[in-house]
Formats: structure tokens, C-alpha cells, sequence
């Protein structure tokens, strides 16, 4: 870990202390939402890679 990904890191974690429960919960939606959509990217490239159909 670089000393850039650390002090960008510790950037977020203070604006996410500064935040209200709703901005937190609402940040938190919108990061769940990206996974799991790039979560479900990476099964369909290896579900097609192997051919496999669920």
C-alpha cells in the first residue's frame, strides 16, 4: 500500500465520520448496488467462459 492509497483512504474515512446517518446510509446503498452488479459481471464472464447456464 502506497502512502497516496493510505492518506486517500484516511480523506474518506473522515468525510464518512463527518456524514449523517441518511448521507451514510445512502453512500452505503449506492456501493452495494456497484458490487453486486460487478459482482454478477464476474459470474456471467466465467459462467459463459466454462459455458455453464444457471
Amino acid at each position: 500500500m502506497t502512502k497516496e492509497v493510505l492518506n486517500q483512504m484516511c480523506e474518506e474515512y473522515q468525510r464518512v465520520l463527518s456524514m449523517n446517518e441518511e448521507e451514510v446510509f445512502t453512500m452505503y446503498e449506492e456501493s452495494k448496488s456497484e458490487c453486486i452488479a460487478s459482482f454478477e459481471a464476474e459470474i456471467d464472464y466465467w459462467e459463459n467462459h466454462f459455458g455453464y447456464r444457471y
